[in-house]
Formats: structure tokens, C-alpha cells, sequence
């Protein structure tokens, strides 16, 4: 269906009593409603909802397409909450740098941006792997009797993170090297609360809550900035 002025989304009907709207980090809308629903209630409900959603979009669009660039020198890079404008510089050695409020890109090979882009993504992929693994360490603290997880960063098209029981590790989208230390360690937590709880139920909530008391303030807290910095 067509959300006026907004976007398109996917509209299920289905066995429920209430109606649900949900926005994932793809930016893809999907509307659960009840099988008996009117036109008239799923459009009144969209309304209601119109001004949280638009900043949903608002909030994932920061995220979409992170480690893709159009241009290089002069693009703005969002890094662990902060955005950085992004310089190309002439230097015999290869190198990034982050100076000030900025992302320096040292390299022979100033007009290659292919080159360049490349370098620019392997090291994305280096920083968050590091700084993952130091959160992970950070957030176990946390859950005194759980075995410490392994962590995986793979490309997610509608998470932010999941959890692999089998293996006692977790995925983690490389696309969250864009947000807070706080939103990585509410993510780790979450995930780790599914080493006890496999659903969202009220008993996985209550040991999140436990864990993590502030973290619908984190979340939040963390949509605000980047909407500030759009």
C-alpha cells in the first residue's frame, strides 16, 4: 500500500486485536492489522502514527548504504555518533586518520576513487570489529553467568544484530559502527538476552530491563542526534 506522501509499505492482515506499524533499518514499512480492520481504522491509525514514522525514516536513512559512497573528499561520514566530513589527501604512505572533525584519507593515489573507496570500507570494517569486541567485553560484565559470545559482522538487510544459539555468537551489522557506544552496548545486550530467551516475550523485557534500565532512553536519545545531524 502507498502511505500518502511518505512512502510505500507492506500491509498484512492477520489473527491480531491491535494494529502495528514497524519501520525496519532497510527503511521497508510493514503494517500488521487485524483481519476485520476498515480502510477507515488502518488510515486513521497511519495518520496517528505519520509524524513517528517519518522520523523512523529519517533515523534509518542515516544508515542505509553506510559503507557506499557517491563521492569521497567533501562527504560527510557519520562514526560512532559523530558526523565527520570526509578529506582525500595527497601522501606517499596509505593511511586514515581521524583529526579534529574530520576523516583524513591519506594516499598516493588522490583521483582513484574506486582505489580509494575500497580503503575507505576496509577500514570501517576494521574499526568495528575492534570496537565491537571491546563492547562485547563491556556489556558481558553485565551477565555474570552467561559464556562470553563470539561476535560476526555480516551485512543485515532488517537488523541491527541477531543471536545464533548454536554457536553462542552474535551478528552484528556493520552498519552500527555509525552509532553511539551506548546504542552498540544496548545492541550486544539485547542479543545477549536471547542466550536466555529465544522471543521478545515479558520475560526476555524484565532481564533486558535489568541489565539495560536506560535503554529506550539511549535509543531515544540516539535518534534525536542523528535527526539533528540530517
Amino acid at each position: 500500500m502507498e502511505i500518502k506522501g511518505i512512502c510505500s509499505a507492506e500491509l498484512i492482515k492477520e489473527t491480531r486485536k491491535s494494529l502495528s506499524i514497524r519501520v525496519f533499518p532497510d527503511m521497508h514499512v510493514v503494517i500488521k492489522v487485524p483481519h476485520q480492520a476498515s480502510d477507515e481504522e488502518i488510515n486513521t491509525f497511519i495518520n496517528k502514527k505519520r509524524t513517528w514514522l517519518i522520523k523512523q525514516l529519517r533515523y534509518f536513512k542515516q544508515f542505509c548504504n553506510c559503507m557506499v559512497l557517491t563521492k569521497l573528499s567533501g562527504s560527510s561520514i557519520l562514526y560512532l555518533g559523530r558526523q565527520y566530513k570526509l578529506s582525500v589527501v595527497k601522501n606517499l604512505q596509505k593511511t586514515i586518520k581521524i583529526e579534529k572533525n574530520k576523516i583524513v584519507l591519506y594516499t598516493p593515489f588522490v583521483k582513484k576513487d574506486v582505489e580509494n573507496r575500497k580503503f575507505l570500507e576496509e577500514w570501517l570494517y576494521s574499526r568495528a570489529s575492534m570496537i565491537f569486541q571491546e563492547r562485547l567485553i563491556y556489556v558481558h560484565s553485565m551477565f555474570d553467568k552467561t559464556p562470553m559470545s563470539k561476535i560476526k559482522i555480516r551485512k543485515l538487510s532488517r537488523r541491527w544484530g541477531s543471536y545464533l544459539h548454536k554457536t553462542n555468537t552474535i551478528i552484528l551489522n556493520p552498519c552500527l559502527i555509525q552509532a553511539q557506544k551506548s546504542a552498540i552496548d544496548f545492541i550486544i545486550a539485547h542479543e545477549l538476552c536471547h542466550y536466555y530467551y529465544k522471543e521478545h516475550n515479558s520475560s526476555f523485557y524484565n532481564l533486558l530491563e535489568s541489565k539495560f534500565p536506560n535503554w529506550k532512553q539511549i535509543e531515544t536519545k540516539m535518534e534525536q542526534k542523528l535527526l539533528a545531524n540530517n
